[in-house]
């Protein structure tokens, strides 16, 4: 009897939702909140949230709901989507999660561990992240390989960086390096350099103005209003 760890349970399902969708196994996400709220019928806020809070979700009326906190970097944001997103299709109950939920390295509660792997599927699949490496080939520099996957991928380097471990692209004894000079945001300058700029989609577009609402709830507004049932 073979024992599926609580990481392969997220990625298979990452993998059997993106397959769903029609999104295939090999390309990133154009626009991953589009993606969540317009195909999976999801629907996704974005707003303001305290501090530290990374998102949440859950379900009112039979149908689930996100949210993401505008606060957070924007690539941090897709992440925590893509997580939250994880939950709700693993079955997961209603959460509340905090940034050590998402982006902690510490012991996780198995629905965390789940949805993590989910996301890092979701957004970036093992097998898009080979198929790439196969295309670019090998760049001098380890850390230029990570900066590029990100940016290709629309992830975070950190993100980037585990994807390229899961792909076992990484030598032995290498992971831990680049990871200190991610840490010592040695990638914000490289990036720079190699003119990767931060990628457009809703997500971005929506921190510059939250609160973003669901486009669904902005439509029935609007005719609740025609109707002369609201107010402005």
């Amino acid at each position: 009897m073979s024992f599926v760890t609580e990481s392969e349970r997220g990625f298979a399902a990452a993998r059997e939702t993106r397959l769903r969708l029609g999104l295939g196994l090999e390309a990133p996400l154009a626009d991953a909140l589009q993606v969540i709220e317009d195909v999976a019928g999801v629907p996704v806020t974005v707003l303001a949230m305290p501090r530290g809070l990374a998102g949440m979700q859950g379900r009112k009326h039979d149908r689930s709901y996100i949210f993401v906190n505008a606060e957070e970097p924007v690539v941090r944001q897709r992440f925590t989507l893509a997580h939250e997103f994880g939950h709700v299709q693993l079955g997961h109950a209603g959460s509340v999660d905090y940034e050590t939920d998402v982006f902690g390295e510490g012991r996780k509660p198995p629905v965390e561990v789940q949805a993590d792997a989910f996301a890092a599927e979701f957004l970036a699949p093992v097998d898009g992240v080979r198929r790439w490496l196969g295309a670019v080939g090998e760049p001098s520099d380890d850390l230029v390989t990570v900066v590029r996957l990100a940016d290709y991928f629309h992830i975070s380097a950190e993100a980037a960086l585990y994807r390229l471990q899961v792909a076992r692209h990484l030598k032995k004894g290498k992971f831990e390096p680049i990871k200190v000079r991610i840490r010592e945001n040695e990638h914000s300058a490289l990036c720079k350099r190699l003119g990767l700029g931060e990628f457009e989609d809703t997500l971005s577009r929506a921190s510059g103005k939250p609160p973003r609402l669901p486009r669904a709830t902005v439509t029935q507004a609007a005719t609740a209003y025609e109707r002369r049932l609201l107010s402005v």
